[in-house]
């Protein structure tokens, strides 16, 4: 679904455009650093929408079959806006940092079929159904920037059964990681080491092969965030309640939020500028010095081994990286409180549950309902025609195991199912019994756990591996989180792994400030190994 067969000719007969003076490697060049190009003119914006389409020609379906994308966007549509666009710069009248810039969403947010793609969360259901734009569109659109495609994802956003891998889609298929020989192992668990980890895998895999230098995408728990880690990239989820999350795929409004991901901190910061329409250059500071952090002990933070398999060799240098990365912040001038004791995932408990699990399972079926409501035209419109146009689509939507071996195929991980949907259906959950369980979770994360240690040990923000459900906890307390590249498994698969930064809420310029400083101290992060030579020279 990668497209039309129009956009492709036309692509196709795109003469090279070539210039002396300007290169643009799609896998390592900045938002920041095409906006300087199209300031000095020695590019447009049609020249780069010409760069990044061909990307994604060259390696989606092609080349490394990555299918992080869904649907590029027509290619006349696409060249008509960025010719506006570039008229708009010429006449002196740039909307600001990112005008003229390409940029991937993830394909549950609602964008205006008149922009030519469908919204499908993944779903043959929703294909060929007529979406408005979602608020976040909008600032993007103000913006200035260029939406050329949709991103694959989990389908759903997660939310569809428990036999999802990660990435995978009934109308997508299997998004791929381009750090990984081979991709995707048969037979790997949910977030297993060859998955591209998280719903928003689509969009975190297109930034980092070059597809687009930026995307906003969704997360409810990791969803943003895990994927960005495994790609070794930027990421910013911001705060639960901050940025307007109508007309995407939700989950419950308790953890719902959006972010952005990027290959730097300062891309990451103009992007949450448009999101949440604050100035965040100022934290910009590229220094550790005056910043106070506290750092849990990563060796208690790890994946469950159901979802992803134990390697110790990759725990141990995991770790290492982290301590690492901490006597680098000592060094520059930051100060670290280490070994804080947070609340893990097992103890945010709601009468013997799992608390969040028991809140969006309460959630998920008027808030999706809500959701198919925006469009014009949807063949379904509540949870229980979902469930059956999936059993009645069963050959694409719920299809065979895809195990490798019997073992596997036995079991229930190996199986897209519609376990979440079916489940929603008959939730005996009052919304009395859900406030209590949301007080008592907001407190048991927020009020004793972030808030007691940023007072205890005066620090601002806390670090984490994100090989764990640090995430998870920040989602409870509705705090934004930050993620940095921390290292990659070279003593395994070569599969990135980050670190994350959980701040107050409001506090993603400090998260930013952080990451700023990140970038300038640590090592710098690696472009896809499998993708590098293939350069688009301007």
């Amino acid at each position: 679904m990668t497209g039309s067969t129009e956009s492709q000719a036309l692509l196709s007969q795109q003469p090279p455009f070539t210039s002396s003076n300007t290169t643009i490697d799609p896998l390592t060049t900045t938002a920041q650093q095409l906006q300087a190009y199209l300031n000095a003119g020695t590019v447009t914006t049609q020249e780069l929408v010409d760069v990044y389409l061909s990307q994604i020609e060259k390696h989606n379906k092609d080349g490394l079959k990555l299918n992080a994308i869904l649907q590029t966007a027509p290619y006349n549509l696409i060249s008509q806006y960025a010719k506006s666009l570039d008229a708009e710069r010429a006449a002196g009248k740039a909307r600001g940092p990112l005008h003229g810039i390409p940029i991937i969403i993830k394909d549950n947010i609602m964008t205006d079929w008149k922009l030519g793609m469908d919204t499908t969360c993944g779903s043959y259901a929703l294909r060929g159904a007529k979406a408005p734009n979602a608020p976040v569109i909008d600032k993007i659109l103000s913006a200035g920037m260029v939406i050329i495609a949709k991103a694959s994802l989990s389908e759903w956003a997660a939310t569809k059964g428990f036999g999802l891998t990660t990435g995978w889609s009934a109308l997508g298929g299997q998004v791929q990681t381009p750090y990984v020989k081979g991709g995707f192992k048969t037979g790997d668990l949910g977030l297993g080491h060859s998955t591209p980890c998280g719903s928003s895998s689509g969009s975190a895999v297109g930034v980092a092969a070059g597809f687009a230098p930026l995307t906003v995408a969704t997360e409810t728990d990791g969803s943003v965030t895990q994927p960005a880690g495994r790609a070794a990239l930027f990421a910013l989820k911001v705060t639960v309640g901050s940025v307007n999350t109508s007309r995407t795929s939700p989950t419950s409004p308790f953890t719902d939020s959006l972010g952005g991901m990027a290959k730097s901190a300062g891309d990451l910061a103009l992007l949450a500028t448009v999101l949440t329409e604050q100035d965040y250059s100022s934290f910009l500071t590229g220094s550790w010095h005056g910043q106070r952090i506290a750092a849990v002990d990563p060796k208690l933070w790890n994946l469950h081994p159901v979802v992803c398999e134990y390697v110790e060799s990759v725990k141990l240098q995991q770790d290492l990286d982290f301590h690492s990365a901490i006597e680098t912040i000592r060094k520059s001038g930051g100060v670290v409180i280490e070994d804080v004791v947070l609340p893990q995932v097992a103890d945010l408990l709601w009468e013997g549950e799992d608390a969040l699990e028991f809140i969006w399972g309460k959630d998920l079926k008027s808030n999706l309902e809500s959701f198919l409501a925006e469009y014009e035209d949807a063949e379904v419109r509540t949870v229980e025609e979902l469930v059956q146009f999936n059993k009645d689509h069963a050959d694409v939507e719920l299809p065979p195991g895809r195990g490798s071996n019997k073992a596997e195929a036995d079991d229930v991980l190996a199986y897209p199912g519609q376990q979440q949907l079916e489940n929603a259906l008959e939730n005996p959950t009052s919304e009395a019994t859900k406030e209590l369980a949301m007080a008592a979770t907001r407190k048991a994360a927020k009020d004793n756990g972030f808030d007691r240690i940023f007072a205890e040990t005066d620090t601002d923000l806390l670090m984490g591996p994100l090989d764990g459900r640090v995430v998870t906890v920040a989602a409870a307390a509705g705090y934004p989180c930050g993620v940095v590249p921390l290292g990659y498994a070279d003593n395994y698969n070569g599969r990135p792994y980050g670190a994350v930064f959980v701040g107050r809420a409001g506090s993603e310029g400090r998260i930013l400030q952080a990451m700023s400083a990140w970038e300038a101290t640590m090592p710098a992060r690696r472009p896809p190994p499998l993708l590098v030579g293939f350069k688009s020279a301007l």
